[in-house]
């Protein structure tokens, strides 16, 4: 394992989410058994964190509709709570899906949308404790 692709992502999660949050986040992906593949999800979050060309909510923002219209709805979801976190206004967020129905019709968009207003409406009543998925309380992980 890439020790500094370790510290990025421990960095690049620290810096969206708070202090410890990165070493509660590799408990999470240490739950990717294939090395190669956790290693790689490492490395996105070092590109991630280059903010020269694309600014982090911009990078959310592609991936939320990429994943969306992927069908990937509970990891776009989980970006759109990030947006939020990230002090993303939700109306821009829910402006992007609509626009999806431009390039995957109408009724594609209408699912992405409950999908991600029910992820606004999780992240509005939770707050951080909606993304608990990705940072297991009560556990941490040593580098």
């Amino acid at each position: 394992m890439d020790d500094d692709a370790v510290e990025s992502t421990i960095q690049f999660v620290d810096s969206i989410f708070g202090a410890g949050t990165g070493k509660r986040h590799l408990v999470f992906l240490d739950k990717i058994e294939n090395g190669a593949l956790r290693e790689a999800i490492y490395r996105y979050h070092a590109l991630e964190a280059d903010t020269t060309h694309l600014s982090l909510e911009e990078n959310y923002l592609i991936g939320l509709c990429v994943l969306s219209v992927t069908k990937n709805h509970a990891t776009a979801a989980m970006f759109a709570k990030v947006l939020l976190h990230l002090g993303t206004p939700k109306e821009k967020i829910l402006e992007a899906i609509a626009r999806l129905s431009m390039w995957i019709g109408g009724l594609p968009a209408a699912e992405v949308a409950f999908s991600i207003q029910r992820a606004i409406r999780e992240y509005e009543a939770e707050g951080f404790a909606s993304l608990g998925a990705w940072f297991p309380m009560g556990e941490e992980r040593s580098t």
